[in-house]
């Protein structure tokens, strides 16, 4: 009888670490990539909007129509941000991407000399 529940609770624990580590494989990191577009109107917003997100391996897209900027989030295993940047352009936008801009660490902002 002890055997059984022995055996019973080595399988238990090996079932759960391996349902965690499928749960792991599929939480993707997402990258969040930013396009400075030629957007004008409420239209042009609802028209990206209505294509971009079904994109493969998109997760969320913002528009911004007062920076002209379109915000997407998605899997980099899935797509890039070149295969983004051509879906927009299919839709008659120009797109190009706003690279963000690091802070330096040996900037001499801030220290005292």
């Amino acid at each position: 009888m002890k055997k059984n529940q022995v055996i019973t609770a080595i399988l238990l624990l090996i079932f759960s670490s391996l349902a965690l580590n499928a749960q792991e494989k599929n939480k993707k990191e997402l990258q969040t990539v930013k396009f400075e577009t030629s957007i004008d109107c409420e239209n042009c917003v609802n028209t990206i909007m209505k294509n971009v997100p079904f994109e493969k391996g998109v997760k969320d897209v913002k528009c911004d129509l007062t920076t002209k900027e379109v915000s997407i989030k998605y899997q980099e295993d899935k797509t890039s941000p070149e295969k983004l940047k051509r879906s927009i352009e299919k839709l008659g936008y120009t797109a190009s991407e706003i690279k963000e801009k690091k802070k330096e660490e040996g900037s001499p902002q801030g220290k005292r000399q």
